[in-house]
């Protein structure tokens, strides 16, 4: 049964689809139709280059190498429309409607322009790396884009100062009180939320820049390591009720200063610091927003200061991704909905912090906690229906708790509709994909999650783990030895990586690598079952054994996933075991339940009659 709050979210998000959608197509149709208008009377000199292709406006011709590649004039428009909205949901009736503005024509013919364009681009049925079908709703070019003009080619920005990417560092703090140590991250986090909104930004998530907040780094390097084009940095002055902020955007390239300022205020005035700092970021880097763009920039959904820090605080700890720092994230989110019961973005830090407790971390048994996440994911979107933030949340509790696969997918498009360089949309629709077998797809939502995040260890390590559910256990192997690279304690990079040398038949290097995540987590007992299913595949079943009955002995005590114990009695060959604790991981909902489908753990039981009808009762539309 559907709860209120569910049915008036379910009747919300079917107007946003429609209506919203609608008035928003109609408008998206009016300003393409002009333009292609123009573009036939007054021919622009810009161009396109993706991969190895170039689209030539000034001459309407598609070009390989200098070769030119014959297209029907309705195809090559087409073409353009999914490249001028490069990673965003191209909908049917938007793109038919712009191709053939008079003329009312079959869906067929739009199926027919794709199916060429697949051709001329020499896309097979099985890859996709530039048109991406979303199926029931649209198309989307997914391949990154290089704008140039005229002869000359000279790259041609839609921002100003040729910055198209940004980092803003956490702010430091100069002398400041130790309650203050979360105001630095915390405005700095603020204003990635903010400049985020901006289409053609950009902007790296909170979680890139933490570790750069608690010592001096040379900014040049930084942005780097970071890949991109600005730093916005900043130093807070906090005495009593005042507090000065001072920021600098830099240029990555040459290291100049392209704009400074400092800004004085009242403590409890910090909303009037944000609005000041984005719209001077804004102004330095001549960029032109759309309206809507100009209304999230300057949107606060309190103006009560303290609830405002509140919510800071949540976000520090919860950015620290560990169990420690999410239960102190719970407590201040239920702090600043317990002074502003309508403060949309704390309940979707709500709703975020229950979700990884309960999936991520096993704190809380799946059945306790999604159910307080998706309460407070729809109570955000009951608040503001266009937070894009709530949209993924949502997405994410369907598919790993709900497991209303279409809702998930309908959800992360949402989310990516309204904020495109949201890295954590593209992560989590990415994983939905790979459960679903689409892993051609979801690979390319993982790379763009990257793209937007590239020292996210999360993002890198889930590409790595699509590599692995697709069998294609070389590419998941090099992208877990690069990771661990850069980062050679990554607990769950060390646990992918043990089961792909467990199915290639590596057991010695499977074990030693398993052992090493086990001592890295102090004994956790989701490594501790996956060294066990290591051990159990290797032959060495008198210790995997042990470490089976020490699991299930915990498990009387504290939550533990059955679904992992199901796969260490797998591995030990103990079938008719493995299908009770399997049931007992369905009547839990174990978040395990939606890699079913694709482990390779469970290929010794995938033909059994017992297993196909769990998985059919996990997901209906895979059998």
């Amino acid at each position: 049964m559907l709860t209120r709050a569910e049915k008036k979210y379910s009747s919300t998000l079917q107007s946003h689809l429609s209506v919203e959608q609608h008035h928003k197509s109609l408008a998206q149709r009016s300003i393409l139709f002009t333009n292609s208008q123009k573009a036939m009377t007054h021919p622009t000199k810009a161009m396109y280059e993706f991969g190895p292709f170039r689209i030539d406006m000034e001459r309407y011709l598609l070009l390989r190498d200098e070769e030119s590649i014959p297209l029907s004039p309705k195809a090559f428009e087409t073409l353009v429309f999914l490249v001028q909205h490069r990673g965003e949901v191209g909908r049917k009736d938007d793109i038919m409607s712009s191709i053939w503005p008079d003329t009312f024509v079959e869906e067929s013919n739009l199926a027919q322009n794709i199916f060429l364009l697949r051709k001329a681009l020499g896309e097979d049925k099985h890859e996709h790396r530039y048109i991406v079908t979303i199926p029931g709703v649209g198309y989307r070019f997914v391949a990154p884009v290089r704008e140039l003009a005229g002869a000359d080619q000279a790259p041609v920005r839609d921002t100003g100062q040729g910055v198209s990417s940004i980092a803003v560092l956490p702010f430091k703090s100069i002398a400041a009180q130790e309650s203050d140590a979360f105001l630095g991250p915390g405005l700095a986090d603020a204003l990635i939320m903010r400049l985020s909104s901006i289409r053609d930004m950009k902007v790296r998530p909170t979680t890139a820049v933490l570790k750069y907040g608690s010592a001096d780094h040379d900014p040049l390097l930084i942005g780097r390591e970071l890949k991109v084009d600005a730093l916005l940095t900043g130093v807070i002055q906090h005495e009593g009720e005042k507090i000065r902020v001072s920021v600098q955007l830099v240029s990555v390239k040459d290291g100049i200063t392209l704009w400074a300022d400092k800004f004085d205020d009242k403590f409890t005035d910090i909303f009037a610091i944000q609005d000041s700092i984005s719209e001077q970021v804004v102004r330095s880097l001549a960029l032109k927003l759309s309206g809507e763009e100009q209304r999230q920039l300057r949107k606060n959904y309190t103006d009560n200061p303290e609830v405002f820090h509140l919510y800071l605080k949540g976000r520090y700890f919860w950015n620290q991704r560990n169990a420690d720092g999410l239960k102190k994230a719970l407590v201040y989110a239920q702090q600043a909905i317990a002074l502003e019961p309508t403060y949309a973005p704390a309940y979707v830090g709500l709703a975020d912090t229950y979700s990884l407790l309960g999936a991520q971390h096993g704190v809380l048994p799946p059945r306790e906690s999604f159910p307080k996440a998706r309460a407070a994911a729809l109570r955000a979107l009951e608040i503001d229906g266009t937070i894009a933030e709530a949209y993924a949340s949502l997405g994410f509790i369907n598919c790993c708790h709900a497991w209303d696969w279409s809702a998930a997918e309908q959800n992360y498009l949402k989310a990516i509709d309204l904020k495109p360089n949201y890295p954590t949309a593209h992560h989590w629709y990415g994983e939905l994909l790979v459960t679903l077998g689409r892993f051609n797809e979801a690979v390319i939502e993982l790379q763009m999650a990257r793209e937007l995040d590239p020292l996210s260890l999360a993002i890198n390590a889930d590409l790595a783990a699509s590599y692995y559910y697709a069998r294609q256990y070389d590419k998941s192997e090099s992208q877990l030895r690069s990771l661990l690279e850069f980062n050679p304690n990554f607990v769950r990079a060390h646990i992918i990586l043990g089961k792909v040398y467990g199915q290639r038949g590596n057991h010695a290097e499977a074990i030693e690598i398993l052992r090493r995540a086990v001592g890295l987590t102090n004994n956790d007992a989701a490594t501790r079952s996956a060294l066990a299913h290591g051990l159990a595949i290797a032959g060495a079943t008198s210790e995997a054994r042990q470490n089976l009955d020490h699991l299930q002995q915990l498990s009387a005590r504290t939550y533990v996933s059955a679904g992992s114990i199901a796969e260490i009695l797998v591995g030990l060959g103990q079938k008719d075991e493995a299908h009770i604790w399997l049931e007992k991981a369905y009547a839990d909902r174990d978040i395990e339940m939606i890699w079913l489908n694709v482990d390779p753990l469970y290929d010794p039981i995938r033909d059994d009659a017992q297993f196909k009808a769990l998985i059919q009762r996990v997901n209906p539309a895979l059998i």
